[in-house]
């Protein structure tokens, strides 16, 4: 582990990150503008439309090669996207050929995962339409990692086309319900995520509905035919039994693969901090995300 890593982890720790999180659950702030055009001047090019009443932000940089990502940002389902996540656009942008719709999804508690579903679903299929030559892959990180892999399981089985040819997550939470025994182990350790935290924003995004429907909690729907599956975990996060849980499904599904990248030490979503870790990190996706 870096230097910068174990210091922000501790300071983290220090500040009782896990507290604060889960206090900004209780009263998540709203139009931070963290997509807004003044980000991205010179050497960007943006567009944007509405998905039921919801907007995209369509980004790319110079000469795009049209492989297109479709980016779901994190905030266990309740907390806007940050500077992390707009960080990590412009840097996949900027340096590689890459196009990449942000995706501002509903959030609650002013929305449930149902509108969720249906305006995802509608972003993927107008995206296609307005970039009918590109190749689409997804990508989420912590609940937009979750909401990636339950809109690749919808995608499958109302066999909307083109399917996304790849697939990232970072971090995912893939059962709202945490109900791993194991993750007791790693709620004490983890900085940034609580238990008690979660249960609370899934109980806001589920409106009371079953926590186990797939599209919730996609660690229970079929993995059957989803493509190559690239997953960066933290060993030191809430989430690492269930991805340890959800590569060895995936080892077992058909026409399916995932590769794991570990995080030795590392927090819940370090893929997105500004770290020697996580440096390496688009241009990993990138290489991922090449095709023949």
């Amino acid at each position: 582990m870096s230097a910068t890593t174990d210091v922000a982890q501790s300071f983290l720790k220090l500040i009782k990150g896990k507290d604060l999180a889960s206090r900004l659950y209780k009263n998540p702030p709203r139009g931070n503008g963290v997509m807004d055009a003044r980000h991205f001047k010179s050497g960007f090019t943006l567009d944007t439309f509405e998905a039921q009443g919801k907007c995209v932000t369509t980004v790319s940089g110079k000469a795009p090669d049209g492989r297109h990502l479709l980016f779901f940002h994190g905030g266990s389902y309740v907390v806007e996207a940050s500077a992390f996540h707009r960080r990590l656009i412009r840097a996949l942008a900027s340096k590689y050929p890459l196009t990449i719709s942000f995706v501002d999804y509903p959030l609650a508690p002013e929305s449930t995962w149902k509108a969720t579903k249906a305006m995802v679903l509608e972003t993927y299929r107008e995206v296609v339409r307005r970039y009918p030559d590109h190749t689409f892959f997804l990508f989420g990180d912590s609940a937009g990692g979750g909401l990636a892999l339950a809109l690749l399981q919808a995608l499958r089985d109302e066999k909307i086309v083109p399917f996304p040819k790849k697939t990232v997550l970072c971090s995912p939470w893939l059962d709202l319900a945490l109900q791993n025994k194991q993750i007791a182990d790693y709620d004490p350790i983890d900085p940034v995520l609580s238990v008690e935290g979660l249960r609370y924003a899934a109980s806001l995004y589920s409106g009371g509905d079953d926590l186990s429907i797939p599209f919730l909690s996609p660690l229970f729907g079929t993995l059957d035919n989803l493509g190559e599956i690239l997953l960066y975990a933290g060993t030191h996060e809430i989430f690492f039994p269930d991805c340890l849980l959800l590569q060895e499904k995936v080892g077992k599904a058909k026409d399916s693969s995932l590769s794991l990248v570990l995080g030795e030490g590392l927090m819940h979503d370090w893929v997105l901090f500004p770290s020697k870790e996580a440096k390496e990190v688009p241009a990993q996706i990138d290489e991922f995300l090449s095709y023949d």
